[in-house]
């Protein structure tokens, strides 16, 4: 599962650290802001072995996690993360990095255990709502993913993200007819964004409703003529309907821009 969050540097006051330490902090914090990560880790790594009280360690860890993270090292960050942390469960902006990294990891239950811990201290934390309602959706507890999603609804009812994700959970549940209305109320909405016809198009696919699934992955090339993986999704429909030319050159097309 591959989830992106946005990190939140974490903001101090350097009064009486060691001058080597602020150094360090400050030179990894240029590092980042340049997006060289690994020198920002060695930084922040050397600010580590300088920190000499509980609040220098926490912020040297957390960017060292941070600078790992973004060099693609999620074992090394997610240890960083655990160190940055310790058993303190009130670093709640920590614990949703490190849940990050722990479902980047496919490590499920370790991540619903931190959105848990974070949603017991603050039960309107939308971050961990809606990544714990994903959490439930993959492990098919649906009834405990709809509660999240329709909890998120009331408190960012614009949010397009939790519609889709409850689109997708009404999929999974086979309510499609539930599904669809979600869907079509996000492309009226929204009717430049070619992922909301691909998932419609799934779910017409999955009633029979072939040629309309058809129509909406054509939508969705037209917007982004470029995915090969429109392409696929077409010659699996035009096979269906027996268009087997016609497939054969939406299959030519997805090998192409997939190169």
């Amino acid at each position: 599962m591959r989830i992106t969050v946005s990190f939140l540097l974490l903001i101090i006051t350097f009064v009486a650290y060691s001058q080597e330490y602020r150094t360090l902090c400050n030179d990894g914090i240029k590092h980042i802001a340049d997006r060289e990560y690994k020198a920002a880790a060695t930084c922040f790594r050397k600010a580590a072995e300088q920190s000499s009280t509980e609040q220098e360690k926490t912020y040297a860890y957390a960017n060292l996690a941070y600078s790992q993270q973004m060099c693609g090292e999620l074992h090394k960050a997610l240890r960083s993360y655990n160190t940055a942390i310790g058993d303190d469960n009130s670093k709640i902006a920590l614990m949703l990095q490190r849940a990050n990294i722990l479902l980047q990891l496919d490590s499920l239950k370790s991540a619903l255990e931190d959105y848990n811990a974070i949603l017991e201290q603050e039960p309107t934390n939308p971050s961990a709502l809606f990544f714990r309602a994903t959490i439930y959706s993959e492990t098919d507890e649906y009834s405990k993913a709809k509660e999240d999603y329709i909890k998120l609804l009331s408190i960012e009812p614009g949010n397009n993200n939790v519609k889709l994700g409850l689109a997708m959970l009404y999929k999974k549940e086979r309510k499609y007819n539930e599904s669809l209305t979600l869907l079509t109320l996000l492309i009226e909405d929204n009717p430049a964004i070619a992922e909301y016809y691909i998932a419609r198009s799934n779910v017409e696919r999955l009633m029979g409703h072939t040629e309309l699934a058809l129509m909406d992955v054509e939508k969705a090339i037209e917007l982004e003529p470029e995915n090969g993986n429109h392409y696929t999704l077409q010659s699996i429909l035009l096979d269906r309907l027996g268009k087997k030319e016609a497939a054969k050159q939406s299959r030519f097309k997805a090998a192409k821009y997939k190169k």
